[in-house]
């Protein structure tokens, strides 16, 4: 089982106070409230929803209505996501995502394997899930044990947390890579002092060759590929890959799956740049 994450450190120094780091944490929780609910709230209810003291809650929505993020109805007391909160989030995925890029190729590749589609991206050293959208197979996170490590130490080797971290990884050079490693350590994913490497060179070089990663689990049925995402203006390695039972018979098949998940990729990330302004790529 993946092990619970640190205090994530962003190289900021400047001095946060453990309340704010709260308050903004709570914000974002309760932005994130909007996108799982699809009717106007109270604050009773999305207090109870997220477990946030009623007091705070309510002063959170006060002020996102306040800057106009959400509206607020005073007879029923109830709060929803104004449009200027859509807004943002359309000029941030364009200015950064290339507008519909990501959700178009998301869309694309479920039409095509008819499989669960994901796109995560390394989050220090863990790989995070940032994009989603369902197809045949979908298990809840607690019934399949998934490592969430983007590297990590096992059977007396460091190796690639998943696929999907094999195909991050893939986009890194051996002395990142290595770097990596370090990091890790320190944060107590793995044993600490020299660590022979060679398995995780030779996997992620693997996975450069031959542009994917592949995982097939013999306790349930499952079968994973991925391939690397390269996103203009990202500061950090990004991969898209699908899961779903039974989605390869030979090795041709898998091929196969692999040569259509990277076309389609190339394909949206093309129409991207030569739709893109100029600045936004530099």
């Amino acid at each position: 089982m993946a092990k619970k994450r640190p205090d994530a450190d962003n190289g900021n120094t400047r001095p946060t106070t453990q309340s704010g780091v709260k308050s903004c944490l709570r914000t974002l929780d309760i932005v994130h409230y909007f996108t799982q609910h699809d009717a106007p709230a109270r604050t009773i209810d999305i207090s109870e929803a997220l477990g946030i003291p009623n007091s705070s809650t309510d002063e959170i929505l006060r002020t996102l209505a306040s800057m106009g993020y959400l509206t607020f109805n005073r007879e029923t007391k109830r709060y929803v996501p104004s449009y200027k909160l859509v807004a943002t989030g359309r000029s941030i995925e364009r200015n950064f995502f290339g507008g519909d890029y990501i959700g178009e190729l998301l869309n694309e590749v479920r039409a095509e394997t008819g499989a669960t589609v994901y796109i995560t991206f390394q989050n220090d050293c863990w790989v995070e899930n940032v994009a989603q959208i369902r197809g045949h197979w979908l298990t809840p996170e607690e019934d399949v044990d998934f490592p969430t490590e983007v590297i990590r130490y096992d059977h007396d080797r460091w190796q690639p947390g998943t696929n999907f971290a094999a195909a991050i990884l893939a986009q890194h050079s051996n002395v990142e890579i290595i770097k990596l490693v370090t990091r890790a350590q320190q944060l107590g994913i793995g044993p600490s002092g020299p660590s022979l490497m060679k398995y995780l060179v030779d996997r992620v070089a693997r996975t450069r060759a031959q542009g994917f990663a592949l995982c097939r689990r013999n306790d349930i049925v499952l079968d994973s590929i991925a391939v690397p995402l390269q996103i203009p203006n990202a500061v950090s390695p990004h991969a898209i890959g699908i899961v779903g039972d039974k989605l390869f018979e030979s090795e041709k098949e898998i091929k196969q799956v692999a040569n259509a998940l990277q076309a389609a990729v190339m394909r949206h990330r093309d129409r991207f740049l030569q739709s893109a302004q100029p600045y936004a790529l530099q």
